[in-house]
């Protein structure tokens, strides 16, 4: 931890929080951060002395898988903090997904950092759309990658590996849609059909 340009704290004159210019200040304590400043408001200009106690961060293991690889790593958090299933976080430079929690030997939804043992995830900067592409009597299945936020429709053609197809259905969680679109995060899985190229 490192001591801070600015605060919100409560000012004795202003009787609220407010934002606070720190003038020079201390950090130290072991599990607890222990923060004595010097402050100036930044509404009245007050200047008074303060002493905040804030946990250290902990760090907790996270396991974020990718495709078929996974990579295990850490997050920094407040033990305080509370993580939940379906969280988007960022572990180090890379946006996850929380997928997984273990707290006291069990998997939960939602848990304290400080009782959280391991978290899974995935990346979540891309996502993988699963289609199934009929082909005459038979279908076959393949992926595209796509950000989470981008939308496919029922009939969009695309190019889905070697074949170039289009949208008839998309199913999401709860329902299939047969007209309209929904976000890659969404998705379950695509069905299309091959588009088939007719001699002008």
């Amino acid at each position: 931890m490192t001591v801070p340009s600015s605060i919100m704290v409560e000012c004795p004159i202003c009787r609220s929080e407010t934002l606070h210019e720190v003038l020079h200040g201390k950090l130290g304590g072991k599990a607890q951060a222990v923060f004595e400043s010097t402050v100036r408001c930044k509404e009245c200009n007050q200047v008074h002395p303060i002493v905040l106690k804030v946990e250290r961060p902990i760090e907790v293991p996270i396991i974020v898988s990718w495709l078929k690889d996974s990579k295990k790593s850490t997050i920094v958090v407040g033990p305080d903090d509370a993580l939940s299933i379906e969280d988007e976080i960022m572990c180090g430079d890379e946006p996850v997904l929380i997928t997984s929690i273990e707290s006291k030997g069990a998997r939960v939804k939602r848990a304290k950092a400080r009782n959280i043992q391991t978290v899974w995830a995935r990346r979540f900067d891309k996502v993988r759309v699963p289609f199934s592409i009929s082909q005459r009597a038979k279908s076959v299945s393949d992926h595209v990658l796509a950000v989470p936020d981008e939308e496919f429709f029922v009939g969009d053609v695309l190019k889905v590996g070697k074949h170039e197809v289009v949208i008839h259905s998309i199913k999401i969680e709860d329902r299939s849609l047969r007209a309209g679109g929904a976000l890659a995060r969404d998705i379950v899985r695509v069905y299309a059909n091959i588009v088939r190229k007719t001699n002008s």
